[in-house]
């Protein structure tokens, strides 16, 4: 076997054994980088967003440079070449502070779509959503812009297989979490992420709580996973780390008790569906999310893996860390102003504490994405040690 091949074998087999609490020699390392590693290349923002040659440039150095043993992201995040050519414009590149940000709250459905998008969701996609959201699509050069869509969409499905082929080939380095397994959306976080935003769901809870349940009855965890789920064998895939990804996004806006009514039986399903296939799934869970632990608790142990952004690690592991594995923990505030010391002080804590006897994945608690979420000094120093340390 090849040093890349090897060192894939063992990647692999870590975060397998993190999931299913074995304890391990090492801890896996988990970039949760994203464009931060643009602004880190030296290259401009606008620039590396629409050439995949710049961004595999930038994703192959920064590998060489940190060399961690998974990553979220392969610069594959933010497809902007597709919706440019669709006359969808509604971001913000400022190449002087590196930083990519939308205008507004997104929110292409209103009250009256409920009905429809029960009835007949791809009704509402082509004939309501598409052409709020893409309104140059109704003009006389629709077509076109189409055509000029889908052979976009192409080349970046390329440039994702070239890339995660690269990776693996040439660094022993998985599939990223993000791009490179199926990743899984259910409907009440399909509306908040693409449909009907965060404001206009939020007062949709309170007006029309009914119509929201029935949409999110009417479609599950959505297209994606059902046709995998009649298409899957049992057994964990040995070619990446988790079987499958989702993102708990919207249940900023959930309290308790609206998250077990509207969100929790389709979580539920996907940890009885893991358990029953003997499968891993990895959760990016933003915010904090102490107030969800009872939920987490009744999670099938060494089947799911969540990776934390705001919550205490020390506290969640005394609570649900005999449960799911934890992922997370490196204070991006500590990476950014700390100092190194500080910093490997702080991950050498975090992995005496929370992977002695297995159940946790080293990285970043929240996404690196802007200049001064993160120092470059003090990130190497810690995955320096990070990779040498031995528990």
């Amino acid at each position: 076997m090849t040093d890349a091949t090897n060192l894939f074998n063992e990647r692999v087999q870590l975060y397998k054994d993190a999931a299913r609490h074995k304890k391990t020699s090492r801890v896996l390392n988990l970039a949760n980088i994203w464009t931060w590693k643009i602004c880190d290349s030296g290259y401009k923002l606008s620039e590396a967003l629409f050439d995949y040659n710049k961004m595999e440039d930038i994703v192959c150095k920064f590998h060489e440079k940190y060399q961690f043993d998974f990553y979220m992201d392969y610069g594959l995040r933010n497809p902007l070449r597709i919706p440019d050519v669709l006359g969808f414009t509604d971001y913000i590149i400022d190449d002087d502070t590196c930083s990519l940000t939308y205008a507004t709250d997104i929110n292409y459905m209103t009250e009256e779509d409920y009905d429809l998008i029960i009835e007949n969701f791809d009704k509402y996609l082509w004939t309501r959503c598409v052409p709020r959201k893409f309104k140059k699509l109704c003009g006389p050069n629709g077509k076109e812009m189409l055509k000029k869509a889908a052979e976009e969409l192409v080349k970046y499905q390329e440039f994702g297989a070239h890339i995660l082929n690269k990776m693996e080939t040439d660094y022993g380095v998985p599939g990223s979490i993000f791009v490179g397994v199926p990743t899984f959306f259910n409907f009440f976080e399909t509306m908040y992420l693409a449909f009907r935003g965060m404001k206009a769901l939020s007062i949709d809870l309170r007006r029309i709580p009914d119509k929201v349940k029935a949409v999110c009855q009417a479609h599950g965890n959505g297209r994606a996973f059902e046709q995998y789920k009649a298409s899957v064998q049992p057994g964990t895939n040995m070619n990446n780390g988790p079987d499958f990804c989702i993102y708990l996004l919207s249940h900023v806006i959930l309290s308790k008790k609206q998250f077990e009514e509207f969100y929790w039986p389709y979580l539920k399903e996907l940890f009885d569906f893991v358990e029953k296939y003997d499968k891993i799934m990895h959760i990016f869970n933003e915010s904090e999310n102490s107030r969800l632990y009872d939920f987490y608790k009744q999670a099938p142990k060494g089947h799911v893996v969540v990776h934390f952004e705001n919550d205490d690690l020390f506290k969640a592991k005394k609570e649900i860390g005999d449960t799911v594995c934890l992922c997370g923990g490196m204070p991006s505030d500590l990476l950014a102003r700390g100092t190194k010391k500080e910093c490997i002080d702080y991950a050498k804590r975090l992995i005496d504490e929370l992977a002695s006897d297995g159940g946790f994945i080293f990285s970043q608690d929240k996404m690196i994405s802007y200049p001064n979420d993160c120092s470059a000094e003090n990130l190497k120093a810690v995955n320096e040690f990070v990779q040498e340390y031995r528990i």
